[in-house]
């Protein structure tokens, strides 16, 4: 079998990573590279264990994207043609203290430290690795969001109009696709989206922390020139939501026109050649690690994974 080859592709994700560490950013799509081979050792194989772990900040968002991708993907899956028809059905608190005893077990496992020998299959997290010594109650505040966040959703009028779709209608659910663009190819996962009647796409991005909206619209954007280009619609076809789960919901939508495409466009162009320009090779996408710079914000440091292997620990 073929070596896998690390060839550059950009996401909007990939783009936050580089604007926020350089270095970071190494660590991620280079450093780790080849981490996963059985005979992996030395950084690659530490880096690699390091980019899998969870931190108390990025876990409640994973567990209530998880959550609701498996109450989703189950019902789809029993459903057939036509609509879900399980409306009113399912137990709101048995899924909450169903996450919350998965959230309990993960800790356990990450405490055991399983992740270092299965760093792709084992739960681990961040501060476990670096023996942090986190007050119980903050551990409680991870659980609540997520508690609050899943009750959000499933109390809403639009998981309401979810029940009571064709399944038929919608996209792909939380599956990882890619799509080209000017000889690049851009990752793409959407959390939910369908098609309406009338042949329009809407696109729903969940999120648990701040909101932010302005942060997250480059995403959209990406979302929506992948379905465009996927799904053969224009601009003017798609809307984009970002869906905050706190305590409440809060459903903001975005009406796409070609100048907001345009736009993102332009973004993606710029970060994909500010990425590049950090490259030795171009060709065979060849990065060195001291052409990353370290971030000189050290609060960055607190949180990060890879602050051991780069000396800030």
């Amino acid at each position: 079998m073929a070596a896998l080859r690390n060839e550059f592709t950009w996401s909007a994700s990939r783009s936050r990573t580089f604007a926020y560490c350089q270095r970071q950013y190494w660590w991620n799509y280079y450093g780790s590279w080849g981490g996963w081979e059985f005979n992996a050792q030395g950084e690659a194989r530490e880096a690699y264990m390091l980019k899998n772990l969870a931190n108390r900040w990025t876990w409640p968002g994973t567990m209530v994207h998880d959550t609701i991708e498996g109450i989703l993907r189950e019902k789809q899956g029993d459903a057939g043609q036509g609509a879900l028809g399980f409306a009113g059905t399912l137990d709101v608190d048995e899924v909450v203290e169903k996450a919350t005893q998965t959230m309990r077990d993960q800790w356990e496992l990450s405490r055991s430290g399983e992740y270092r020998r299965r760093p792709k299959k084992a739960f681990g997290l961040v501060e476990h690795e670096y023996g942090q010594a986190i007050p119980r109650e903050e551990w409680k505040k991870a659980n609540q969001k997520v508690r609050g966040g899943l009750r959000a959703f499933l109390t809403s009028e639009l998981f309401e109009r979810i029940q009571d779709s064709d399944p038929a209608l919608w996209l792909p659910i939380e599956t990882l696709d890619k799509f080209d663009f000017e000889g690049v190819g851009v990752w793409a996962v959407l959390d939910f989206a369908w098609r309406l009647p009338d042949g329009r796409i809407e696109i729903y991005d969940w999120k648990t922390g701040e909101v932010k909206p302005e942060s997250n619209m480059l995403q959209l954007g990406c979302y929506a020139l992948y379905v465009g280009q996927k799904y053969k619609v224009t601009a003017e076809q798609v809307t984009t939501h970002l869906v905050y789960l706190g305590d409440t919901m809060q459903d903001m939508a975005f009406e796409v026109t070609e100048k907001d495409l345009t736009e993102t466009r332009g973004e993606m162009r710029a970060s994909i050649a500010g990425m590049r320009t950090r490259l030795r090779d171009k060709e065979d996408n060849v990065a060195v690690r001291d052409d990353f710079a370290l971030t000189e914000d050290l609060g960055k440091c607190r949180n990060c994974a890879y602050r051991r292997l780069c000396g800030r620990e």
